[in-house]
């Protein structure tokens, strides 16, 4: 009950919170479209800035004759944000060009993808490589979510499932103009 108190007292979690939140008191007088294109061009830039603020980190994990877990977990963080930062840059295109669908197919979008996965997995790794003791080593649970992703995506895969329906009951709650038809 301590922790809960703790929690709910503290500025970082409402201040959090507002920022989090936030976003939905100001969409109603943005029109979705330049919205959209603004916050891709500003997670662009952000994602391009921190690769760039945690690159001496990467240098300092790199001249380091043995792998440590915060060069590891800065390593994380770069990957990320680096796939980020081509995704993001990578949709911008996309959604500029016209949407086309070769684009959402290539190699080089799944390669975005795949740093993110890698440096969300070097993040998960990197034990104990803030204030000794985040995150936490439990390669058990680690391996449990791995496997039950892996397996997730092949069914979803081999199941092909028809997500139209799916898009269907989505569009009422998050299209700008939800009568029009696509």
């Amino acid at each position: 009950m301590k922790a809960v108190t703790e929690i709910l007292r503290s500025r970082t979690l409402w201040v959090g919170l507002v920022l989090m939140f936030g976003f939905w008191a100001v969409v109603p007088w943005v029109p979705i479209k330049p919205q959209n294109e603004f916050l891709r061009i500003g997670r662009t830039l952000v994602a391009i800035a921190v690769s760039i603020a945690f690159l001496p980190g990467i240098v300092k994990a790199l001249r380091t004759p043995w792998p440590s877990y915060s060069g590891q977990l800065i390593l994380g963080i770069v990957l990320s944000w680096f796939g980020v930062a081509g995704s993001a840059g990578w949709v911008l295109i996309w959604a500029s060009g016209g949407q086309p669908q070769w684009m959402l197919d290539s190699n080089i979008n799944g390669w975005f993808l795949w740093l993110q996965i890698l440096g969300g997995t070097l993040h998960l790794t990197a034990k104990h490589s803030v204030e000794e003791d985040i995150p936490r080593p439990n390669w058990i649970r680690l391996g449990i979510a791995v496997a039950i992703g892996v397996l997730v995506g092949i069914g979803f895969m081999a199941s092909a499932p028809d997500m139209h329906s799916l898009a269907g009951a989505l569009k009422p709650w998050f299209a700008e103009h939800p009568n029009v038809p696509d």
